[in-house]
């Protein structure tokens, strides 16, 4: 893989945490950059986290899970994905044998929240990244929180750029054999359009779900797959059921990130839709770099990072007439196929990480 920053002389013994439970956005996030960092030469130890369950309970239940990681072996540092108290008593184990504590803040997640909700959310996360030796990010406008709404001093603040396993998300061949079952049932509707994501109180679905009708009405043959699960996925089956869609809108559940790849690859548009609202215009989308790297024709609401694809995806207004009138435009155009840029590689995304805990 090319990078062009080098392989460190001194390997750093790094364990890496997540707050939140396996298939969401953070723990997807913490596990590519563990790689990365490991295909740096270091010796990484990413704690898998527990299955995402209601309530927080695998949150509650990681405050002792991740103790054994941080019981018995001496690290150099400890990257924690996500500020949330459930992670701090692996950390002050660690923390007392001289390790350095990193927390990423990779979302404003009380923003998702409302109410007394939203005030202790936010208070269950603000305190704890003033505590670490420095803080991650990765959209240079979540840096503004972290320095408004967390207090923290901008020279210790790190960027870690969202990033893609090429070996996962690459051009490849239309083929339904490796898709769910759920995704061969739709192999003879055109277009097939995907849409990824953990369904949870951050993903946008409802709204796709009636700009697809909309869509659906001019285009008869079309269907739409959502590649994921999560704790939400029932309600958003029963909207699809309740917009009349549920013949054409095919829900996989949780899957691993190769049969993700997979769906992305046998899209005629993959869909990136978020709202106009707080939480979102500081997100980086992951999605969208996944799309990309497997040569996919991307379809993208006007939020976030978004001025970072107006060469490579057709941008819409965040507004469900809006973007089916975009994936008209977009399914009219030649796709380009582009390589991922060295830049979207995890070896190259951790290479300030890096460098900062040599440093610190």
């Amino acid at each position: 893989m090319k990078t062009n920053d080098a392989i460190p002389t001194r390997p750093l013994r790094i364990l890496v945490l997540s707050a939140k439970g396996s298939g969401t956005g953070s723990a997807l996030r913490a596990a590519y950059a563990a790689e990365g960092l490991r295909q740096r030469g270091h010796e990484v130890v990413f704690a898998r986290p527990l299955p995402t369950w209601p309530f927080w309970l695998d949150m509650a239940l990681s405050t002792f899970w991740y103790i054994p990681f941080a019981l018995f072996r001496r690290f150099d540092a400890v990257w924690c994905v996500k500020p949330y108290p459930s992670l701090w008593p692996a950390c002050w184990l660690q923390k007392l044998r001289g390790a350095k504590i990193v927390f990423d803040i990779d979302d404003l997640d009380w923003a998702y929240s409302h109410g007394l909700f939203r005030i202790l959310h936010r208070l269950l996360q603000t305190p704890w990244p003033r505590l670490g030796s420095f803080a991650t990010y990765h959209n240079p406008k979540l840096k503004e929180a972290l320095v408004a709404d967390f207090h923290l001093d901008p020279s210790r603040l790190v960027r870690v750029p969202q990033g893609v396993d090429p070996k996962i998300f690459h051009h490849g061949k239309k083929d339904f054999s490796n898709l769910p079952a759920v995704a061969q049932a739709l192999k003879d509707f055109h277009p097939l359009l995907v849409f990824t994501a953990h369904l949870n109180v951050a993903c946008d679905l409802g709204e796709l779900l009636e700009s697809f009708r909309l869509f659906l009405a001019r285009h008869p043959q079309s269907a739409l797959l959502v590649a994921g699960g999560g704790p939400d996925q029932v309600r958003f089956e029963q909207e699809a059921a309740r917009l009349g869609l549920a013949d054409r809108v095919r829900f996989t559940g949780l899957i691993p990130s190769s049969t993700v790849a997979s769906c992305l690859r046998a899209a005629d548009a993959v869909l990136v839709y978020y709202r106009d609202t707080e939480a979102n215009r500081h997100r980086a989308s992951l999605k969208v770099r996944e799309a990309l790297s497997c040569g996919c024709r991307v379809v993208a609401t006007r939020v976030g990072d978004y001025k970072e694809w107006a060469a490579w995806a057709t941008l819409s207004d965040p507004r469900p007439d809006a973007f089916a009138s975009a994936v008209e435009k977009s399914l009219r155009r030649r796709k380009a196929r582009r390589k991922t840029p060295d830049a979207w590689h995890w070896v190259s995304c951790v290479a300030d990480l890096e460098r900062s805990l040599q440093a610190a």
